[in-house]
């Protein structure tokens, strides 16, 4: 009976693996994790049928099973990092690994062999340690695999320093190897439902980050935009929030002049700029047909100023330059930046009004607060135009 469970155990987390490969973008380490636990399996059947075979052929078999499984292990744990072992590091180890548990086994006792395979595989797992080495951006999922793993690899040295200290341990029948056997056994169990549970929730991630994604342009989508500044508002009190908002000149004119094939790409033109002058905390997104939007934390009203002149200089200077003049689209920027403790609703309604006298004053600038920046004008350095601040933007 406890055989079958074991085994069968075993199976059904190997099957698992092979379903989230079908059905998770078939990355490779899954397929492999699938292979480990099936090794595995086969080595533990190699045990169950010890009373059946002669100890010289279920032993070796099972123990070279279980290394082939540990190598294994540990090169799915790399190339979930996108990291290897290498061919010819994993063929030289099976190898060894195998020649020596041979050798040892024909020429001498349980207790040596036990401690000379549990070394060799206490140097794979230092291997494998070395290159999933957490970092400080890793996901919680990452540091839970790694913690596991140690704990999986101190087990393994524990009960090779216990053969050296008293050799009786390493009978298979003592209490004190069963209930290491068992104990690595459960952390295994562990390590790989962590790993299971990590690529689905990953999984998830990524259909959500593309469920808020604007496809077209690659900035977030309106439904997205505002879940980030929910997150924003949600966390943070007493610092300074900018909105700067993006709407391009004339679009319906180009819209109409030139066909939607090139009214897209010059959406995307304008993300791809967006991205590219906005910082990396920055939440960008597409909030209309033709209107984006930058949140930023802690930028300051001159420098959400400076980030809109920015934008609008670099979209004015491709329009000007005659590359590509399908693409050239100018825009108007309206930014503003309040505490965040005043809502995010005060803060649309100052930078929409900004947006709407910049399009006023004749397009193609910014107006950041109650400044005019851009244009013929230098950034820092504008006229100032007073405009009240409940204002709404009319055309399009």
């Amino acid at each position: 009976m406890q055989s079958l469970i074991v085994t069968g155990g075993l199976a059904i987390l190997a099957a698992s693996f092979v379903l989230a490969w079908f059905t998770g973008g078939r990355p490779r380490y899954l397929m492999l994790f699938a292979l480990a636990l099936l090794l595995v399996d086969v080595a533990f059947i190699g045990m169950f049928l010890r009373p059946l075979l002669p100890d010289d052929i279920a032993l070796p078999f099972s123990n070279m099973a279980f290394i082939a499984t540990q190598i294994i292990f540990g090169e799915s744990l790399l190339q979930r990092r996108g990291k290897s072992f290498g061919r010819t590091f994993i063929i030289t180890a099976f190898v060894l690994l195998s020649a020596v548990y041979v050798t040892l086994y024909f020429t001498s006792t349980i207790e040596i062999r036990t401690a000379g395979i549990n070394v060799g595989l206490i140097v794979v797992f230092a291997v494998t340690l070395k290159h999933i080495w957490i970092r400080r951006d890793d996901t919680i999922h990452d540091k839970l695999i790694f913690w596991t793993f140690i704990t999986l690899g101190l087990m393994h040295s524990i009960r090779t320093a216990g053969v050296f200290f008293n050799q009786d341990i390493a009978n298979p029948q003592s209490v004190f190897w069963g209930f290491l056997q068992l104990y690595i056994l459960l952390l295994a169990m562990i390590l790989t439902l962590e790993i299971l549970a990590s690529h689905f929730l990953e999984r998830l991630e990524t259909a959500n980050t593309l469920r808020d994604r604007d496809h077209l342009t690659g900035v977030l989508n309106r439904a997205g935009f505002e879940r980030a500044v929910g997150a924003i508002y949600a966390g943070r009190t007493r610092v300074m929030v900018s909105l700067v908002l993006i709407d391009i000149d004339e679009f319906k004119a180009i819209n109409d002049a030139l066909g939607h094939p090139v009214g897209d790409a010059v959406l995307r033109r304008v993300g791809a700029v967006l991205i590219d002058q906005s910082r990396a905390d920055d939440i960008v997104g597409r909030i209309g047909g033709d209107e984006f939007a930058i949140l930023a934390v802690d930028l300051g009203a001159e420098g959400a100023g400076a980030l809109g002149e920015r934008i609008r200089r670099r979209l004015d200077e491709d329009a000007a330059s005659g590359q590509d003049r399908q693409l050239a689209a100018r825009c108007s920027v309206g930014a503003a930046t309040i505490n965040i403790e005043r809502g995010y609703e005060t803060l649309y309604a100052a930078a929409d009004a900004a947006l709407y006298e910049a399009k006023r004053l004749g397009r193609n600038r910014v107006v950041s607060g109650s400044s005019i920046v851009g244009e013929d004008r230098v950034a820092g350095n504008a006229d100032v135009v007073s405009f009240p601040s409940d204002r709404r933007r009319t055309d399009t």
